[in-house]
């Protein structure tokens, strides 16, 4: 479903809160009243929240039971600001049956919002080449990874040196003896003819790879010719969790970033200009976390690649290793 709206009233935008059920695997980490803070400006100027995507987690949580137990106040203020006020919820890949419960939280529930006729916002799983095409089945996967970080009470997650610990260290060491036995298994499977298997499997690993050095669920491109081929000057998105905003090509590419975390970004749209910030350290963002991708920088790599540069044996891998060193420099 597409819903379009006047451009004209301040915007407000917040994504990939991944509201979850108040466990230590609850991504949000608490910070309930940061948002409520956010919405009753919101209020304040009567303008327009969009919730573009992966806000309430129900591949976390399950249900919405916990969800309303852990969060109940934040969510009763978005609800109470969608009867003064405008509240858009764009559906993710987290959350895509949130329809059911529309009535409940009283927002309106869409997969794609235009401003006017040139910017468009939706969460961004649409541009991801695995997820995009099998939302159902990929939060199969996702339900699995949600369950085995609340039994053993790690983060495993990219990038890796944001979440440099030993049993996500581990995993990615796993990760890369499991890819050897793939790698064998694509070698046999193209020689007795079953190369489009063969080649799903290592686009998969290339996708992740890149996903880990710098272009998360690889949407940049996808979503800057999504814009140029509808027409529209600005795609906002979230999804991959990177906050950005810059020109590439005519056509503005926005990343709404996520809450989850340390992170709280907001992505602000009044008269045609555009605006991320985060919340909590006042940090606005452009480019800068992008200078790999538009470099080109990941063109052609691949795991076995990636490997070779960054593991540096006895679960050490450079990219963490340098950023344990400048954490304990400062």
């Amino acid at each position: 479903m597409e819903v379009r709206i006047p451009a004209g009233r301040p915007v407000t935008v917040v994504s990939d809160l991944h509201l979850g059920d108040g466990s230590p695997s609850d991504a949000f980490m608490g910070k309930d009243r940061l948002l409520m803070d956010l919405i009753a400006e919101i209020g304040a100027e009567k303008g327009v929240l969009v919730i573009n995507g992966d806000a309430i987690d129900l591949l976390q949580a399950h249900d919405l039971t916990p969800v309303l137990k852990a969060h109940g106040p934040l969510l009763r203020a978005i609800a109470d600001l969608a009867q003064r006020s405008q509240v858009f919820y764009l559906t993710g890949n987290h959350d895509h049956d949130l329809r059911v419960y529309k009535d409940f939280l009283r927002w309106e529930v869409a997969e794609r919002l235009w401003l006017g006729d040139d910017i468009v916002i939706q969460h961004g799983h649409q541009f991801d080449p695995f997820i995009g095409a099998d939302v159902k089945k990929s939060g199969t996967f996702t339900r699995v990874h949600h369950a085995i970080e609340r039994r053993f009470g790690v983060w495993l997650r990219i990038p890796l040196h944001d979440f440099y610990t030993l049993p996500n260290r581990f995993t990615f060491w796993l990760g890369y003896r499991l890819w050897r036995v793939v790698a064998l298994r694509n070698k046999i499977y193209r020689t007795i003819g079953l190369k489009k298997r063969a080649d799903r499997s290592q686009h998969y690993m290339d996708y992740w790879v890149q996903s880990e050095s710098g272009d998360p669920m690889t949407l940049t491109f996808p979503a800057l010719k999504f814009g140029a081929d509808s027409g529209a000057r600005a795609v906002v998105c979230g999804h991959s969790h990177m906050p950005g905003n810059f020109v590439r090509d005519g056509v503005r590419y926005v990343n709404t970033g996520s809450w989850t975390f340390q992170q709280a970004q907001v992505t602000r749209i009044e008269n045609g200009e555009f605006q991320v910030q985060d919340r909590l350290s006042k940090r606005v963002y452009t480019d800068a976390l992008y200078h790999t991708v538009l470099s080109g920088d990941l063109h052609g790599l691949n795991f076995e690649r990636w490997w070779r540069n960054q593991y540096l044996g006895w679960l050490r891998f450079r990219k963490g290793e340098l950023h344990r060193r400048k954490s304990a420099a400062r």
